[in-house]
């Protein structure tokens, strides 16, 4: 398969997974790609002819099983490296998407099994997304965002969403996975949250917590 098409089958699996539905509109992934609707509605009819997807009319498009395989494959690589690089090579989690993105087109699938028993088989990223196993099979992904919670709880950061600046945001405030939350106010009106984290409090957007998932 071409990179770009690789690309495709990796936006949907991960928009499914990540969000907990089973369609992805076209228009969403033109807005990630941020090539035109001709451009996706062309590749996408491609894909369906290769039996990676299908389309429904105004609705969305779904993987196959060959896709969805396909898609895995690649979403495991990706997130195997990011593994690699942040705890062996000392990459921040802020910085390793681009390398991952390059190596997870390269590595064959007998590189990819060394990696993963030299890693000793992570379950999830450094955002803390399931990695898939060669199987097939994943954990769950967290769903809860931080602004869904209630205020005096305390919550455990569970996964992140990989935005280089967001990142960057959260090691400047030193949130990191596993770190704990309580939420100290909540005002939906200015769409705020008002946390304690790490001994002190901040203020964070909705649009900060939203991007924030936690158990």
């Amino acid at each position: 398969m071409h990179r770009a098409e690789e690309d495709y089958l990796k936006i949907i699996f991960k928009l499914t997974t990540e969000e907990n539905r089973n369609l992805v509109k076209t228009n969403e992934i033109t807005e990630i790609t941020g090539y035109t609707d001709q451009t996706v509605n062309e590749m996408v009819k491609r894909l369906e002819k290769k039996k990676m997807l299908i389309f429904y009319p105004y609705k969305g498009v779904s993987l196959t099983s060959k896709g969805e395989k396909e898609a895995k494959r690649l979403v495991r690589n990706h997130r195997l490296w990011e593994v690699f690089l942040v705890e062996k090579l000392g990459y921040s989690w802020a910085d390793v998407h681009d390398e991952a993105e390059n190596l997870e087109h390269a590595s064959s699938n007998l590189l990819m099994d060394q990696i993963d028993q030299f890693l000793n088989y992570p379950q999830y990223c450094v955002h803390g997304n399931a990695i898939p196993r060669k199987t097939g099979e994943m954990g769950v992904t967290p769903q809860q965002s931080l602004f869904s919670g209630e205020e005096e709880k305390r919550y455990t950061v569970k996964r992140v969403l990989d935005q280089a600046q967001f990142l960057q945001y959260l090691n400047q405030e030193k949130i990191t996975l596993g770190t704990e939350v309580k939420i100290i106010k909540k005002d939906e009106f200015n769409h705020m949250l008002t946390i304690e984290t790490n001994g002190k409090e901040i203020n964070i957007s909705q649009q900060i917590a939203e991007k924030i998932f936690v158990d």
